[in-house]
């Protein structure tokens, strides 16, 4: 691969975007109320006071997963009144004051924990989840579940996972804060409680929770980050992590997965594939290609914006010095590609290695071998384009060969968006689903008009397959598509058929594309 790693600030990519992408930005930023939000990331390992586990994205809804990641979110961050200077830009600088003062009349709350996009009284460890292993479900419905939090040995190395809906890219890190001294902010500056504090109280309160978590930001374990595939700690995708210095020199971690074409218009990071160094089987590799493209795809696959299936999975230290107790570890994720941040925490028992119990260092997950035979993706039903070709991703290539009918399939149209959802013929459901995917389908008028929610209107359309010549030879495939031998046309005709035929280097090649000799 040959991608640059880029590090530029978002308004380079902001000033290369089109102006209808501008236009949207506008139109999104006045349809939300700052007080009301969707949020799109949340703590997952350990179980969240949120509520987050590695299950979350799998088995929630959509509303449900909103509802829980909501409670952490600050719906509105930027620098310098500039929509552009997200918190990435300054990782960890954006503060409570911040929150507090950048809209006027409407003042958010920023604490370690969250307070479901509410005030001080709303907070973790104020007004809910107050006690060790307690939980809030935030907006969502029901009774929250207490959890055990697990028990981390001192100096050993332990394992975090957060999940991201919907992608913004940026960084995250993570803290810990000792229970005693977190609720002795609380007493020492709430003593009677948020609702009636004067403002000078909450904030003091703010301050105490934030340097207790910030003067003790965890060392990351070198080599750690993968991406892992829903619950299935044996499906992972090893990455190469790269790190930022943040407010007072605290080190985070980019997050391995850039938003679509994050990189391609300019902006910071890397493209996927530059980031991955392995996978631990063949299945985790067909699912990655799947929700991100081949390696030659830089960052417009299907699921970069929406990728609900992958945990960023992380190791970091236990200090050697840190006294035993109740703790709680605190993630923060800063968003590049938008104006937005969140945070959460768990509640963790620290333990001495002296102590009677049954805390571990971390050990890799005992998993199946298998064979190093090239990885066999389950097939993807592909999508079908206006033009009747199937395609696999948004790179679609030309030079098709001349095709043939075959039989006629079902399509879906999206149907005109009104109002300032089409803004006359500027936006279409493409707009949305490109820029928010499945997180704008909360929205009536989406769900109804636009194909990708499951709304928009049924018709019949001809699809097309390329002439194979029972005498026709496959070539060999160049770069990555073939691998020096590894892969074949036989392989991407077995594994997906003609929607590989959407690129031209497969399609020139390959008999079954109605290329090859």
């Amino acid at each position: 691969m040959s991608h640059r790693f880029h590090n530029q600030n978002p308004r380079t990519y902001l000033e290369h975007t089109t102006q209808m992408g501008l236009q949207l930005i506008t139109i999104t930023l006045a349809a939300f109320s700052c007080r009301v939000a969707h949020s799109h990331g949340i703590l997952a390992k350990p179980s969240s006071k949120s509520s987050g586990t590695l299950l979350t994205s799998k088995e929630e809804s959509l509303t449900t997963y909103f509802a829980l990641a909501s409670f952490g979110i600050v719906d509105k961050a930027f620098f310098d009144g500039d929509h552009s200077k997200t918190p990435w830009t300054r990782p960890g600088e954006f503060s409570y004051e911040h929150a507090r003062d950048l809209i006027q009349g409407h003042p958010q709350t920023l604490h370690p924990c969250g307070c479901n996009a509410g005030g001080v009284g709303q907070c973790v460890g104020v007004g809910t989840a107050t006690g060790f292993g307690e939980t809030t479900l935030g907006a969502a419905q029901g009774t929250p579940n207490p959890v055990t939090p697990p028990e981390w040995l001192v100096g050993s190395q332990q394992e975090t996972a957060w999940n991201a809906y919907a992608n913004h890219s940026g960084g995250y890190i993570y803290m810990l804060c000792k229970k005693t001294l977190f609720d002795a902010c609380r007493d020492t500056h709430l003593p009677n409680g948020a609702n009636n504090a004067e403002q000078s109280k909450k904030d003091a309160y703010l301050n105490c929770v934030w340097s207790c978590f910030e003067s003790n930001t965890l060392e990351w374990v070198p080599g750690s980050q993968k991406v892992q595939y829903q619950d299935d700690v044996c499906s992972y995708v090893n990455t190469d992590e790269h790190e930022k210095a943040g407010k007072a020199g605290r080190i985070w971690r980019f997050t391995p997965i850039p938003d679509t074409v994050q990189v391609t218009l300019g902006g910071e990071g890397k493209c996927t594939w530059d980031s991955v160094t392995s996978f631990s089987n063949s299945k985790v590799e067909a699912k990655f290609i799947e929700s991100f493209g081949t390696s030659d795809v830089c960052d417009t696959g299907p699921d970069q914006h929406g990728p609900k299936d992958w945990h960023v999975i992380d190791r970091v230290k236990v200090p050697d010095s840190l006294p035993p107790g109740e703790y709680l570890l605190g993630w923060r994720w800063d968003s590049y590609m938008a104006d937005q941040l969140w945070t959460g925490c768990a509640d963790v028992q620290i333990v001495n290695s002296s102590d009677d119990s049954s805390a571990s260092k971390f050990s890799e997950p005992e998993c199946p071998s298998e064979s190093a035979s090239p990885s066999t993706p389950p097939t993807k039903d592909p999508v079908v384009s206006s033009t009747g070709v199937p395609v696999s991703n948004p790179t679609k290539a030309p030079g098709f060969p001349p095709p043939t009918k075959a039989p006629s399939i079902n399509v879906c149209s999206d149907m005109d968006l009104p109002g300032n959802w089409g803004a006359g013929g500027i936006h279409t459901c493409d707009t949305y689903e490109i820029h928010g995917g499945a997180a704008y389908c909360a929205h009536a008028v989406l769900s109804d008009a636009c194909c990708f929610c499951g709304g928009g209107l049924l018709g019949v359309a001809e699809t097309y397959a390329p002439t194979k010549s029972p005498t026709c030879v496959d070539r060999n495939l160049p770069g990555n598509w073939g691998a020096n031998g590894i892969y074949t046309c036989d392989y991407y005709e077995n594994n997906g058929g003609t929607a590989y035929c959407a690129h031209a280097d497969v399609a020139n090649a390959c008999c079954f594309c109605g290329g090859g000799d």
